[in-house]
C-alpha cells in the first residue's frame, strides 16, 4: 500500500509514491512548502515537525540547521531531505510555508506568492584553509550543493572582498543567488535578513517608489517625488522630439530621471535605514517612451509613424549600468511593453488587477498624460492608447499644480450655490491639481457658469476658484481635450470588439490621479461613462504591479506573456477617430439613456 502522510495544519491525508521525498508531494498537492533553496537542503526552511512516523536519524547538515533556529532536531525534520517510506502525521508551522503579499488591497487585485528571483543563502563553507576567492567558491558550491553553481563576472572580486582581513580560516559567508543558480556575489558574515529591493514606477509627470523586504515581501518604506524631466515638456511628445533631433537632449533626459530617482531612493533608505548595498533587485514600470529614456535608448521609432519601440520584453539590467544607488551587483527589470504607447506601467496594472482571470467584460484604464486602455472580454483583450495630455496632473493648466501642499484637490456646490473648496495640507490656495479640476468644471457646470460646449458664461471670461487662482477659456479647453481623448478611447476601442458601454461589467480606473477622483463629477464631465455600481478605482496599480514582479519570478512570466496575447488598437491610423473625438469634445454625461445603464443586459 501507499504510505499515507497526515498533514494536521491542513487536515489532510495524502497518498504518497514510497520512496518520494515530503517536499516534492507537498509541492504536488498544493501545500506552499519553502523551498528557497531548491531542495538542497542548505537554507532551512522547510522544517516540518514529524509527530509519527519511522525515519532515519537527520545527518549532520540537519542537525545543524535544526538547533541555529532552536528546534529540536529529533522532531523537526527538512521535508526536501525525507523520503516518505511509511505513514507519517506532520505538522507544518507557519515558518515553513511560503508567505504571500497582498497587491491591491481591497479585492481589485490578488495575493502574490513571494518567489523573488534573488535569495540570500548563509552557508559555512565545508573546505579547510579558504585563503582564496576561488577556494572560497569552490567551498560554495560544495556546501550549497551546486557543483554546477554559474559565477557572475563580479562573484570573484565579491568573494575577496568577503575574505579580505579574515583570521578564519572557515568563515560563515551568505550566498546571494541569482536566477538560474547564478552566484551574484558573497557576503561576509550571515546578512540573510538584509535583502531588499525597490519597486518604482517611473510616471512622466511624478515617480512613486516602496522599499520591499524581499524575505517577507513587506512594504518598508514609501517615496513619491516630481520626475525632473518636466523641465524638457510636460508631455512624452514634447519629450521624446526633444531627444529625437537633439542627442545631447537625450543624454540629459537620461540623467534627469535618474536623478530623480535616486533622489526617491535615498528618502527610502534614510527612512528605512537601508544601505544601498543591501538593495538587491529593482522593478522599474513606466510607459514606453520612460523606460527608453531611462536606459538611453534611441526614441526614434517613438517619435516617426509607425511608432515602434525598440525592445517589449528586455533583460534585467546589471545595476552597476543602471545609474540607481543600489548594490552594482544587482539587477534592474523592466516591466514590459505591450506597445508603442502602451507600457510596461499598463502590464502592471494588468498584473496587480489580475485583469486576465477577471469574470465578464472588464475596462481598464490608466488615466495620466497618455490614457491607456485594455478591453478584456471573452474573446481576449485588446490595448490601445490616447494622448490625454497632462491636464489632469496639472502641468498644461494656468494655474495648475501637482497633488502637493497648496493645490485644491476637491471642490463642492453647496445649497447656496457657492463654491467651496478643500486644500491638500494647510495654508492658502496656490494652485488646482487635477481631482480638484474636475471637480471645479462640475461644479461650474452646475452653477451655469460653464456651457456644455466649453464656453465660460461670465462676462469677464474667467472662473474665479479661490483668491488669486481661476480658470482661464484655455484651461477649460485643455480639461476637454483631455476627456474627449478619454472617451473616444473607450468608444472605439468597444466598437472594435463590437460592444457597447453597457455591456461593460467592470471599469478598474488606474492612476494617482484615479484615485482620488470623484467618480460622480467624472461621470458629469463625461469623463467616464456612468455606469452606477460598476466604476472602481484602484490606485497606483502601476507600482503595486511593480511590487508584484519584484517579489515573484512567476509574476514575471506571467507578465511577459501577456505581451503575446493582448492585441492592440491604433487610434491614429482610425478613419472615424476625428469624428468620435469631436463629438466627445462637449462636457456631457454618457450614456444618455440612466435606465439602461442601471440595467444593460435588458437592453443588449
Amino acid at each position: 500500500m501507499s504510505p499515507l502522510v497526515s498533514v494536521l495544519s491542513s487536515g489532510r491525508r495524502i497518498s504518497s509514491d514510497s520512496g518520494e521525498l515530503l517536499s516534492d508531494l507537498l509541492v504536488r498537492e498544493g501545500i506552499p512548502i519553502n523551498l528557497y533553496c531548491g531542495r538542497r537542503g542548505v537554507c532551512g526552511k522547510c522544517f516540518v515537525e514529524v509527530l509519527s512516523g519511522d525515519l532515519p536519524q537527520a545527518d549532520e547538515r540537519e542537525r545543524t540547521l535544526a538547533k541555529a533556529r532552536n528546534l529540536d532536531p529529533g522532531r523537526f525534520r527538512l521535508s526536501c531531505r525525507i523520503a516518505v517510506r511509511t505513514d507519517m502525521t506532520i505538522r507544518i508551522p507557519d515558518a515553513a510555508m511560503i508567505p504571500k503579499t497582498r497587491i491591491l488591497a481591497g479585492g481589485a487585485g490578488k495575493d502574490v506568492i513571494l518567489d523573488p528571483t534573488v535569495r540570500k543563502i548563509p552557508v559555512r563553507p565545508r573546505r579547510p584553509g579558504l585563503h582564496s576567492p576561488h577556494a572560497l567558491i569552490e567551498g560554495l558550491k560544495t556546501g550549497l550543493g551546486l557543483p554546477g553553481l554559474r559565477l557572475s563576472p563580479e562573484a570573484l572580486f565579491s568573494a575577496a572582498a568577503a575574505l579580505s582581513g579574515s583570521p578564519d580560516e572557515d568563515p560563515m559567508v551568505t550566498a546571494v543567488l541569482g536566477s538560474g543558480d547564478e552566484l551574484r556575489g558573497v557576503e561576509r558574515g550571515d546578512t540573510s535578513s538584509r535583502l531588499f529591493g525597490l519597486a518604482l514606477d517611473l510616471g512622466t509627470t511624478t515617480l512613486a517608489a516602496e522599499l520591499v523586504d524581499l524575505g517577507t515581501g513587506s512594504v518598508i518604506a514609501t517615496a513619491v517625488g516630481l520626475n525632473g524631466q518636466a523641465a524638457f515638456g510636460a508631455d512624452v511628445v514634447s519629450r521624446i522630439s526633444a531627444a529625437f533631433h537633439d542627442p545631447v537632449q537625450a543624454a540629459s533626459l537620461r540623467n534627469t530621471v535618474i536623478a530623480s530617482a535616486n533622489a526617491l531612493l535615498s528618502d527610502l533608505q534614510a527612512a528605512a535605514r537601508i544601505e544601498p548595498n543591501e538593495i538587491y533587485e529593482t522593478v522599474i514600470a513606466g510607459n514606453t517612451a520612460m523606460s527608453h529614456f531611462f536606459l538611453g535608448l534611441p526614441v526614434d521609432g517613438l517619435a516617426v509613424a509607425p511608432f515602434a519601440g525598440i525592445f517589449a520584453v528586455a533583460p534585467p539590467l546589471p545595476a552597476d549600468r543602471s545609474g540607481l544607488r543600489v548594490n552594482p551587483l544587482g539587477r534592474v527589470y523592466f516591466a514590459p511593453n505591450l506597445q508603442s504607447f502602451v507600457g510596461g506601467d499598463v502590464t502592471a496594472g494588468v498584473t496587480a488587477t489580475d485583469l486576465p482571470s477577471r469574470p465578464g467584460t472588464v475596462l481598464f484604464l490608466d488615466l495620466g498624460t497618455n490614457g491607456e486602455l485594455v478591453l478584456k472580454t471573452e474573446r481576449g483583450m485588446t490595448s490601445t492608447s490616447t494622448a490625454a495630455g497632462p491636464a489632469f496632473e496639472g502641468a498644461s493648466i494656468s494655474c495648475g499644480l501637482p497633488a502637493q501642499d497648496g493645490a485644491i484637490d476637491r471642490a463642492i456646490l453647496n445649497e447656496d450655490g457657492g463654491i467651496e473648496v478643500g486644500l491638500i495640507g494647510e495654508g492658502t490656495a496656490r494652485g488646482v491639481c487635477g481631482t480638484g479640476l474636475v471637480d471645479l468644471m462640475a461644479a461650474f457646470l452646475r452653477r451655469g457658469d460653464l456651457s456644455p460646449d466649453g464656453r465660460i458664461l461670465r462676462p469677464d471670461k474667467r472662473l474665479p476658484v479661490a483668491p488669486g487662482v481661476f480658470l482661464t477659456p484655455q484651461d477649460v479647453r485643455e480639461v476637454q481635450l483631455a476627456a474627449a481623448a478619454v472617451k473616444t478611447g473607450i468608444r472605439m476601442l468597444l466598437q472594435s470588439a463590437r460592444l457597447d458601454v453597457f455591456d461593460l461589467d467592470e471599469i478598474l480606473v488606474a492612476g494617482a490621479f484615479g484615485a482620488y477622483l470623484n467618480i460622480e463629477n467624472a461621470e458629469a464631465i463625461g469623463l467616464l461613462p456612468r455606469l452606477p455600481g460598476r466604476v472602481r478605482f484602484v490606485g497606483n496599480s502601476s507600482l503595486e504591479g511593480a511590487r508584484a514582479l519584484l517579489v515573484s519570478g512567476r509574476e514575471r512570466l506571467r507578465a511577459e506573456g501577456l505581451t503575446r496575447i493582448i492585441t492592440h488598437l491604433p487610434l491614429a491610423r482610425d478613419a472615424v477617430f476625428e469624428n468620435v473625438f469631436i463629438e466627445a469634445l462637449a462636457f456631457r454625461e454618457w450614456p444618455e439613456s440612466p435606465a439602461q445603464a442601471q440595467n444593460p443586459k435588458e437592453d443588449s
